[in-house]
């Protein structure tokens, strides 16, 4: 049966053409007895939060989500919902707003520390593809940028890249408190910024440190993957009500076949992966970019970074509890979580399980 809830607005009203549903007067004509609307032949259209852009590293996850998850019997199609402000994403999981998210580690841990009712049961891709960019004709280390009172752009304070870099500052005993952070949501934004002088660092994404070099001398200062081993950045979660129904367990299973799908097709078929970034990469460039530039991409995602693993095996609460340290000197957690309450690998070993 349709869950018409789950439907957002445009799909509802195409399927209501298309079935002889109308709205007249605030009221609704039921479907004719026997008949089967297009969205219950469609199967169940989840609401999925995910962020408002897509970088070479989300292009897997995008692709599981309105590509593999609809060729699964039961499911259509998600409403995939794009989020500018981060920790939004797992504010409205845990609201029940949404189903699940692909949602950040950092609002999310924060969250569950805070009692919120909270389940990470994958990854959205292991790692991070972030890296920390500088003019390097101006900028050669974080000791130079902390002793001139430097600024360092990040998305939110308090995110993933901040605390990964207020990490490498305390290893290297750089006080963070010399160095100016501020908040700039759009990568793009950092980068003009960066480009015009107006701030020391960056983190983006390493394509568009890539884009970046070819318009002078940018390089990379700071590889999380080379400081850190894994440290990871964005997860699936959803809540442990939402999974209490038989109907949600299998919707998560479903989700997670589907991601792991597009993870095992990313790490073996390039091809398959330029396709995928045609159709849902945000950046043009990056749709269009060469050969020349995307397969060093890929190949770094895939073999470097390990973004897309398998079986997501690095998804265990002992991986998880090897960043807990840097978050609480970054004094982003207090440190207090039972991860095992909160990573749950139930739904991922049953897809693992069915997928082979």
């Amino acid at each position: 049966m349709t869950n018409f809830g789950t439907l957002n607005r445009r799909n509802f009203l195409r399927t209501g053409a298309a079935a002889g549903l109308t709205l007249a007067g605030g009221g609704l004509s039921i479907l004719m007895p026997g008949a089967v609307s297009p969205a219950a032949a469609a199967g169940r259209v989840l609401k999925i939060n995910t962020l408002a852009s897509a970088a070479a590293v989300n292009v897997p996850m995008q692709a599981a989500l309105l590509s593999e998850l609809p060729k699964i019997a039961g499911f259509g199609e998600p409403e995939v919902r794009p989020t500018k402000k981060i920790p939004q994403i797992a504010q409205e999981v845990i609201a029940g707003a949404a189903d699940m998210g692909d949602a950040d580690v950092a609002s999310t841990l924060a969250a569950a520390e805070a009692g919120a009712d909270v389940k990470i049961i994958g990854l959205s891709y292991s790692n991070t593809s972030q890296v920390l960019v500088v003019n390097a004709s101006k900028v050669e280390s974080l000791e130079q940028i902390a002793g001139s009172g430097g600024t360092i752009a990040v998305n939110s304070i308090g995110d993933f890249m901040y605390v990964m870099i207020i990490g490498v500052l305390l290893k290297r005993k750089i006080d963070p408190k010399k160095i100016n952070f501020i908040e700039m949501g759009s990568s793009g934004d950092r980068a003009r910024a960066l480009i015009a002088g107006r701030v020391d660092a960056v983190p983006m994404h390493v394509e568009q440190a890539a884009q970046l070099a070819e318009k002078g001398n940018y390089q990379i200062m700071l590889k999380p993957w080379r400081e850190y081993g894994n440290w990871f950045s964005a997860i699936v979660m959803t809540t442990d009500t939402w999974l209490k129904k038989d109907e949600n367990k299998e919707a998560a299973v479903a989700v997670l076949k589907a991601i792991l799908t597009s993870f095992r097709k990313t790490n073996t078929d390039y091809a398959w992966y330029k396709e995928q970034v045609g159709k849902y990469a945000s950046s043009k460039d990056l749709k269009e970019a060469p050969d020349s530039l995307l397969k060093p991409v890929w190949q770094t995602l895939t073999t470097d970074i390990k973004a897309f693993p398998n079986d997501m095996q690095t998804m265990t609460a002992d991986e998880f509890a090897k960043m807990i340290p840097v978050y609480k000197e970054a004094g982003a957690l207090k440190g207090t979580l039972d991860l095992n309450k909160i990573i749950d690998r139930t739904y991922l070993e049953r897809a693992i399980k069915e997928l082979a």
